[in-house]
Order: C-alpha cells, then structure tokens, then sequence
C-alpha cells in the first residue's frame, strides 16, 4: 500500500470521529436549547400565576388565613397548578412592605401585615432531551410580593361640565350627562370613610347671576359625610348654566371648595401624611369660552384679584386654563382630567392634569363608541380606588 493511500484513510478515520463528536456536541446544544427554551416558558407562566395568586390573596388579608390560602390554592388550580401534588412546592408569608426601601420583611403575625410574599417552587417540569445527559427534569420558582397601599386620607373635589353639550347620546342610550352622573356616584362609593368630598360644577355663566360673580360654582363643601354630594350629583342637567364650556372656570371652583374648607385637617398623628388633595375635572368638549375674571399668578398664592372688574373683558381661554391648573397645582393639589368624546381639547387637558414624580400623567380620554359608557365609568372608579387598593409589588 502507498503512502498516500495510508494518509488517506488515516484522514478519513480522523473525519469520522471529528465527526461523531460534533454531531453529539450539535445533538447536546439543540437538546440543551430546547430544554432550556422550555424552562424559561414555564418560569414565564409559574410567574404570572403566581402574581395572580397573589393579587387574590392580598384582597383575603382583610378576612382570614384560611381565605388567603383558599384563594392562592384556586388561582393557581384555574392556571395549571395542582398545590396537592409533591411537585409544587408553596409557600406564603406575611409581613409588611416598606414604600421608601422598597423592602419586604417577613414575620409579621397576620393581624398586623399590611403585605404578602407568595413563593412557589414546580419540581415537575420535565425534560425533553435531558435525560440522554443525565437529567430527568428541572425545577422554575417564582415569587411576588403584594400589598395595601398606604391609605394616605383623600380630599377630592369633583369637578364637572354642565354645559349644553351634556345631552349628546351614548352607546348605552343615556346622555353624556346621566353616563357622568353615574361614573361620578361609582367614583364616591369607592372613597373610604377617612376621604372627604366635594362638588363645583361649570359651563360658561349662570343666567341668574351676574356673569362676572360666578363663572364655575362650588355646590358642596368637603365633608366625610357623602351623602350631600351624591344628592347634588343625582340632581344636575346638562345646560344647568347654559352653551360653552369654560374649562378654567370649572378649575377655579374647584379650587375655590378646596380654598373655603370648613374644617381643615392636619395629619392623623405625628408620623402621619398629610391629606392628599385631588380635583377631578370633567369635560366633553374644548375650553371656547374664556374665563371673565383676570387670570392669576401661575404660583401658589395665585388667587382672584379683587373686583370691580372691566366691562367685558376679553381673555384667552386656553391660558386662563394654563394659568388656574398651575396655580392649582403649585398648592399641591393634584389635578385629574377626565374628557369625552372627540371634540376635547385633548392637548390643552394634558398639560392641565398633574404628571407625578414617575411621569404618569393624570390625563384621562374616554373616545366615543361602543364601549365609552362601560370605559367612562371605569375610568371614575379606578380614580376614587386610587391608592388604597391592592398592588403588586414585587
């Protein structure tokens, strides 16, 4: 035999087995990745089972332990979880949530937790390829932290066009205003009894008073007591003033209930926040009437100069909005804006409703369609939610 011919089959030898060996190493990396892939979508779905569980435990923290646990124990059944099988593993834990270290501290007895850490650890995933490496099957966690928010005392002023306009029909066969009636009503059964309430309404000028006395008008005072608000809200019209919509006078009334407080309240205790204040302004169309009366300072002791006032005067209405959201706003008081409809001044509403500290802006639009009853009503009752419901944390 040859030479060559030796070299030849020698190399022909060394292919094989260099071969083989990649074959297995692709064979391992595709089982691994397969394995893997499938790793990561069950601990994307154990995750989100999870949060749920938890959600629906921190509504039971009010009942009793054997609530949360029947509660956590459903929510993971309905998503796939059998908690009596030896491969799922789940623990809850009580304790209390800190807001500023965004720390959660376990040990609290359940009387005293304001939180709760759900864990859950699935022991069953199984492996596609793993066994050929000596792996039968893998294990995913997840955990989630929820809990009550702080209930920081609200005083709110709800704020809300009463203009013409306010007969236009909706999907539901109510008019605008009757659908704003109702929202408004949700949005006070969902305060607690450590909020208070009150009500201004607006449109352009009441026909009974001289137009530069009143332009946007306090009906309640804030009070625990809900009860005077809701009959006042059950009673309005549209065209209670007349036509036009002056945004900034809705603004000013609202701000003239927070400014007239009858009792006004310091925190509960040493350590305690102050009451937050909210006005929840209401509007179906644009600001196309200006405000009468001179506009204020953008700052926070930004007030109505004192009368007699010129005959007649001519001010913008977009910057009487500017001019009385801001000094509205450097009182710290938060300005939520609720429109309807496509007639809104949508661009002129964001920059009057408050952005917070993380950017969120409290700008709310309900289009019109199918569904702008069911989203308008929604809209109300998640904002008198506010900060006290549940919240996942972690």
């Amino acid at each position: 035999m040859s030479l060559i011919n030796q070299h030849s089959k020698m190399r022909r030898g060394s292919i094989l087995v260099l071969s083989a060996v990649v074959i297995v190493f692709v064979l391992g990396m595709a089982a691994f990745t397969a394995d893997f892939g499938h790793m990561q979508v069950s601990g994307t779905r154990l995750r989100a089972a999870v949060d749920a569980a938890a959600l629906a435990a921190i509504n039971e923290l009010a009942n009793d332990e054997a609530a949360v646990h029947q509660a956590v124990t459903e929510l993971l059944s309905v998503n796939g979880y059998d908690t009596t099988s030896s491969d799922i593993v789940v623990t809850t834990e009580y304790g209390n949530w800190d807001l500023d270290t965004r720390v959660f501290t376990a040990g609290s007895v359940f009387n005293t937790a304001d939180a709760i850490r759900i864990s859950v650890v699935d022991n069953g995933i199984s492996a596609f390829f793993g066994p050929v490496f000596g792996e039968d099957g893998y294990s995913v966690s997840a955990e989630a932290v929820t809990t009550l928010s702080s209930m920081v005392p609200r005083d709110i002023v709800v704020v809300i066009d009463c203009s013409t306009s306010m007969d236009a029909g909706m999907s539901n066969g109510q008019s605008r205003m009757e659908n704003t009636k109702d929202a408004a009503t949700a949005m006070v059964d969902e305060l607690l009894p450590e909020d208070r309430i009150g009500l201004a309404v607006f449109s352009w000028y009441d026909n009974s008073r001289n137009r530069y006395q009143k332009t946007g008008r306090p009906e309640t005072d804030l009070d625990f007591d809900k009860s005077d608000t809701l009959d006042r809200i059950d009673d309005l019209e549209d065209g209670f003033y007349t036509s036009g919509t002056n945004v900034a006078g809705g603004l000013r009334a609202g701000l003239d209930v927070m400014l007239a407080d009858p009792d006004p309240r310091p925190p509960l205790g040493p350590d305690d926040p102050l009451p937050e204040q909210i006005i929840v302004l209401m509007t179906d169309g644009q600001t196309n009437k200006p405000e009468p009366y001179p506009v204020p300072d953008d700052g926070p002791t930004g007030t109505l100069p004192a009368g007699p006032y010129p005959g007649n005067p001519k001010y913008s209405s977009s910057t009487s909005v500017t001019k009385w959201a801001n000094t509205t706003k450097a009182r710290g008081i938060k300005i939520h804006v609720v429109t309807l409809g496509a007639s809104a001044h949508s661009s002129l509403m964001v920059n009057a409703a408050t952005t917070d500290e993380d950017g969120v802006n409290y700008y709310h639009h309900v289009d019109d369609g199918g569904e702008d009853a069911e989203n308008l009503l929604e809209v109300f009752r998640t904002i008198g939610i506010g900060n006290h419901g549940p919240k996942l944390v972690k």
